[in-house]
């Protein structure tokens, strides 16, 4: 469960194409967390460990579907879930 209900100003640069003072990560935690888990620096992983439990980003992992080849593999490696292949239904984001 998130413990904070607004991310750092720091992180506007991540979501450029919606409305950062609206934006939520208490109601859109899927989204806050693909965006920052594809395109996140140190700062915005720390952050993330500290306001997510590790089970829900473990799970966000397994589910996501806004990542990235590079970035599910890597996220999936960290995890220690086993590396996908083919998944079905799951059109990639080169």
């Amino acid at each position: 469960m998130l413990k904070k209900r607004v991310l750092p100003k720091e992180f506007k640069k991540y979501f450029w194409d919606v409305d950062f003072a609206k934006l939520s990560p208490r109601r859109y935690p899927k989204f806050v967390l693909e965006r920052l888990l594809k395109f996140g620096d140190s700062k915005a992983v720390k952050w993330m460990f500290k306001h997510f439990s590790k089970k829900t980003l473990k799970d966000c992992v397994l589910g996501a579907r806004g990542l990235d080849k590079r970035s599910h593999a890597l996220w999936r490696l960290f995890f220690g879930l086993p590396p996908v292949k083919n998944v079905k239904g799951v059109r990639w984001v080169e």
